[in-house]
């Protein structure tokens, strides 16, 4: 809106579109209230009013450019602005206006904007002067543990990347009170409703369609809405999981597996929270395995339908979020019948409600019940009775039914058909361990920050020592803090390169390194918030420190999206996939090449100086590390191959000789994505060029990357890959690293931008 295009009447409105957009997000309540304020100015041109309107829509916020030339334009007036007693939207607004005799001079008017100044809550000088923003308290009470080494804001930057602007107006619009709860006395319908309500205000400021394309109200990539996903996490994980159902889950199935007639059809209703939907895969007595669900779609070819049905009672779809009281439609999972051929799981929307809330023909929904922790989610069971859709229901990308009535795919391969199908949807397998990892920071906040203000016990005569100042805390805590920043770099790394990854063969690697890396993150998370709950005694057990729905909401998530064991299995044999593919190219040159490769690192790393090395230099290391890290890996790699090809040349069938080798095949994968997160971890510090933050990240990698070592100890040890002797040097080494990281544990947690209240109130004695 240039000085050229403004209409001069809209000009003495400038002042409060500043105000209103002057924080980057204009809140529901906000937003709502100088509408009301509008319709009372009945003499107010209706011109007016829908540009003052079009300027306050959350979707098309003012760009950085305008709001600076806004200012400018008001900040000519430089002469009001002076005059203390005149520092409000109505002497601004009046200054500016060219209507010397018009409306904006009157009581009334001067009435609307005092009334718009209480809405806002701030006064005016302040909106001009940008909103200051506090510092955060220090809630240190030792000055040891209070000096800082580097700026907690420039690490945050580093942390949020390119998505500080997003998460800013996330923070900003979950202060506002339409986001307000009563944390610890919901009665579950009303905690439903609340969350739903949630999900809509939030698809009202366009982040329910981010992972969409722009035409369908989105920005194209999936690492925006990820990044909106991983900052609600801070606040309700009810909330998290509904938004992640609604626009990731449902939307992103008619986005992913659907084709042009179906997104034109239905995500801008989705994206908008105007079509309530969820995601029916899971069935009662198949969980993981959906290659072998029963429901059925069988088609109709006289009436050109599709006919879904649920065999039996064992094959419901259960668990289902969004399904109990809200969603309208669902994304169906079943095997797809054509002509009495089955042609493999596909995905078919199936209307479960209709508009008045009412259960459709065929359909019977129940409802979950109360569960250990998300009762803010309403998870229930759906059973199909010989449902009626149309075909155009089949979301088609990768099969479809012609007008000839046959099957038509553009891939022929069942199989590879199937793993591309449910490889679209890998992100959701991102987002679950982004979240979980959110909220692992808010309970190492909460920890760290109590651990530096309580005290307990010390010498006689003297003030009780901090917890922080004890080397079990040091110990308990730090390695935890470590692997949060451990895994939030390759989290970055991850979603970054499945974005970059599109529809390239690279996909499959990208969908291995999913599943393990949501297993150990989310097993860390839930490790994390237990050990941070002990850390803090028995306050720790109140729900005012949070852990209690930290616990209760987290735990799930171990096991959604994938039960872990099962997905550190995918992991495991894609790595073995990738074995089997290198040695089934190798020729005589290659294979000599690769022997040569394992004898070398039996003369390097394995030969008896290295072995025994305890200097500090060598272990703290990145080469040292990432080799150590390496070999167990590749080790374990080979040994499971000649596991599993020693059992099969000996008769066993495959099934068998991976079940025999489960334990071994978990191993596997866990020692590849602890490679790959402290590979990531060392590439993220590389390109880092402030000293201070360089410094207090590679203290961090070091404490992750030895703490990881320490507890292998056993297996480095049996495998001779290092010395006894060195191993306690390495055990005493991290000792030493988890104090000197204790001192500027404030700072780190602080890093993670935890909203400031909730820190007060869990640590307030």
């Amino acid at each position: 809106m240039k000085q050229d295009q403004i209409n001069p009447e809209l000009i003495p409105f400038l002042p409060l579109l500043y105000i209103a957009w002057a924080d980057g997000t204009l809140l529901p309540s906000e937003l709502e209230e100088i509408k009301r304020l509008l319709d009372e100015q009945d003499d107010l041109d209706k011109t007016v009013r829908a540009m003052v309107l079009k300027w306050l829509n959350p979707k098309s916020p003012p760009s950085a450019s305008e709001l600076i030339y806004w200012r400018e334009l008001i900040c000519n007036h430089s002469n009001l602005i002076k005059e203390k007693d005149k520092l409000n939207l109505f002497e601004i607004g009046k200054s500016m206006s060219t209507d010397q005799e018009g409306y904006f001079f009157n009581e009334k008017t001067k009435q609307f904007f005092e009334n718009v100044e209480a809405c806002f809550g701030i006064v005016t000088k302040e909106a001009l002067n940008d909103l200051l923003h506090p510092e955060r308290p220090d809630f240190s009470e030792n000055e040891k543990y209070s000096k800082e080494s580097f700026s907690a804001e420039q690490m945050s930057l580093i942390l949020e990347h390119r998505f500080s602007g997003i998460k800013e107006r996330v923070r900003t619009l979950m202060k506002d009170s339409s986001f307000a709860f009563d944390d610890h006395s919901r009665e579950k319908k009303a905690y439903r409703e609340e969350v739903l309500n949630w999900t809509k205000l939030l698809a009202d400021q366009g982040f329910g369609a981010l992972a969409f394309p722009e035409k369908y109200g989105g920005s194209g990539r999936i690492s925006d809405y990820a990044a909106v996903f991983e900052e609600i996490a801070k606040y309700n994980l009810s909330l998290t999981v509904k938004f992640g159902v609604q626009f990731g889950l449902f939307g992103g199935s008619i986005f992913w597996l659907g084709t042009k007639q179906h997104h034109k059809k239905y995500l801008n209703d989705a994206g908008e929270a105007k079509l309530l939907g969820c995601f029916a895969m899971t069935e009662m007595h198949h969980g993981s395995n959906v290659r072998e669900l029963k429901t059925t779609a069988t088609y109709e070819p006289g009436n050109n339908v599709l006919i879904v049905n649920t065999p039996s009672e064992y094959d419901k779809k259960t668990y289902i979020g969004n399904a109990a009281a809200h969603a309208t439609m669902a994304t169906v999972f079943c095997q797809l019948i054509v002509q009495g051929k089955n042609y493999g799981v596909h995905a078919v929307l199936v209307p479960i409600r209709n508009e008045d809330g009412e259960t459709c023909s065929g359909v019977t929904i129940e409802d979950n019940g109360f569960k250990l922790g998300l009762n803010g989610v309403d998870n229930g069971i759906l059973h199909f009775n010989n449902v009626e859709v149309p075909v155009e229901n089949l979301l088609n990308r990768f099969g479809s039914i012609n007008s000839e009535g046959k099957y038509e795919s553009p891939i022929s391969s069942d199989s590879k058909r199937f793993f591309t199908m449910l490889g679209t949807l890998v992100g959701g397998r991102l987002c679950v361990p982004m979240a979980g990892l959110s909220a692992s920071k808010k309970a190492l906040a909460v920890a760290v920050h109590f651990a530096l203000r309580r005290r307990q016990f010390g010498p006689s005569d003297q003030p009780e020592q901090l917890l922080m100042g004890y080397q079990t805390h040091q110990k308990r805590l730090m390695p935890l803090l470590a692997n949060a920043y451990a895994y939030h770099f390759a989290h970055q790394f991850l979603i970054s390169a499945f974005e970059a990854s599109g529809e390239n063969e690279d996909t499959q690697e990208i969908e291995a390194l999913a599943a393990g890396m949501k297993a150990l993150s989310t097993w860390n998370t839930t490790k994390t918030i237990q050990e941070c709950r002990e850390a803090c005694g028995g306050k720790g057990y109140l729900s005012e420190m949070y852990f209690d729905e930290l616990k209760a909401d987290s735990d799930i998530f171990t096991t959604f999206e994938g039960d872990n064991t099962v997905l550190l299995q995918l992991t495991a044999r894609a790595r073995l996939g990738y074995f089997k593919n290198r040695f089934g190219r190798m020729g005589w040159f290659d294979t000599l090449k690769y022997i040569s490769d394992i004898s070398t690192t039996g003369l390097t790393e394995l030969n008896p100086i290295v072995v025994r090395n305890t200097s500090d230099e060598h272990l703290l290391s990145d080469d040292f590390q990432l080799a150590a890290f390496k070999y167990r890996e590749s080790y374990s790699l080979r040994t499971v191959a000649m596991r599993l090809s020693k059992r099969i040349k000996a008769g066993v069938n495959s099934y068998d000789a991976f079940i025999e080798t489960q334990v071994h095949l978990v191993d596997l994968a866990k020692a590849y994505i602890e490679s790959i997160v402290l590979e990531q971890f060392v590439r993220k510090i590389e390109t880092i060029e402030d000293v201070s933050l360089k410094t207090a990240l590679q203290l961090v990698k070091n404490v992750y990357a030895l703490s990881t070592m320490e507890a292998y100890r056993a297996w480095y040890l049996e495998h001779e890959y290092i010395s006894p002797k060195k191993s306690l040097a390495l055990v005493k080494l991290n000792k030493k690293l988890c104090k000197e990281m204790s001192f500027m544990s404030a700072d780190l947690v602080n890093a993670f931008n935890i909203p400031d209240y909730m820190i007060q109130k869990a640590v307030q004695f």
